[in-house]
């Protein structure tokens, strides 16, 4: 049994509660093999922006990308800092996307450490959207 916000490398929804999902493939085809949950959606930004959970995909070199689909909302900020306490020390670099954003933030390890920085380069990132 995984502690909450725990994952490995490879593709993963991580719901906000702390529960993660390990995607066996790619996050589409796992959204194709459970239309119940995916409620329509086939890529995975439309399943983030309408779940409210988090797309991560953790490389085996240590890069960790995130998609997310408002970093200003408390729940996918605390949803972010857990994965990076928890995670943290398997993780070099975080790239985060938000589909309503052009780009993305970019921040290299320790993250967590760093958080208030990172939180404050977050919050500079999303400006960019308004």
């Amino acid at each position: 049994m995984r502690k909450p916000f725990e994952i490995s490398t490879g593709a993963w929804w991580i719901v906000p509660d702390g529960r993660t999902i390990a995607v066996s493939s790619f996050h589409e085809s796992w959204l194709a093999a459970h239309p119940a949950i995916a409620g329509g959606a086939l890529h995975t930004v439309d399943f983030v922006q309408k779940s409210g959970w988090l797309s991560a995909t953790q490389y085996s070199d240590g890069m960790l990308e995130v998609i997310s689909r408002d970093i200003l909302d408390p729940r996918q900020r605390e949803a972010l800092r857990k994965l990076l306490e928890v995670n943290g020390s398997a993780i070099k670099k975080l790239v985060v996307f938000v589909p309503v954003i052009d780009g993305c933030l970019t921040a290299e390890a320790p993250l967590i450490e760093h958080w208030e920085q990172l939180s404050e380069d977050l919050d500079a990132f999303a400006e960019k959207s308004g």
